[in-house]
């Protein structure tokens, strides 16, 4: 009996390092069929981008134009005012190689008159399938769009020099703003 005690232990270890053998490759397997599936996933929404319809840039700034206007009322409120100045500039200030949007803005007094009370840019990022604002730029000196060139937004900021009317400030500099996540400066 001791014999076929050896012979069935010899079996019961055999079978172990078979099945051991086993749920390793069965793991390795598993292992396998989930980057498969990780590899479709991806090829899938790499075939969604490309059969995504492209914008053009005179879509991109109709986009933008139209969260502008979404956005208008809660300036207008803020500043009791109405709209006096809206123009919109293309350039790429994000780096990606699409033309973003800009919108400038400039507001006067709801009750009337020619003061500014305010003005602005808005900035919206273009993906080439849509837009999103970003950032925008109110700052509390008077300032005028200038471009957007090599990835960088350029404003003049204007100050009054000591003998300016109020209508037309003679200092002008060219400021280049800085956008750092929701804020630009």
């Amino acid at each position: 009996m001791n014999i076929n005690i050896k012979i069935v232990v010899v079996i019961l270890i055999s079978f172990n390092l078979i099945s051991c053998n086993n749920s390793k490759s069965e793991k390795e397997l598993e292992l396998k069929e989930k980057e498969l599936e990780l590899k479709e996933k991806e090829l899938s929404i790499k075939e969604m981008q490309i059969s995504r319809h492209k914008i053009s840039t005179n879509d991109a700034v109709r986009l933008a134009e139209k969260q502008f206007e979404n956005y208008l009322p809660k300036i207008l409120k803020s500043h009791d005012a109405t709209l006096d100045i809206q123009e919109s500039y293309t350039g790429d200030f994000t780096g990606d190689g699409i033309e973003d949007v800009v919108i400038y803005f400039s507001l006067s007094p709801s009750g009337g008159g020619n003061a500014l009370v305010g003005q602005g840019l808005t900035l919206y990022q273009n993906n080439g399938y849509d837009v999103k604002v970003i950032a925008g730029y109110e700052p509390d000196n008077l300032f005028q769009f200038d471009k957007i060139s090599n990835g960088k937004i350029y404003v003049e900021k204007l100050e009054y020099a000591e003998n300016d009317g109020h209508c037309c400030p003679s200092i002008q500099t060219e400021h280049m703003l800085t956008i750092s996540g929701s804020n630009v400066y």
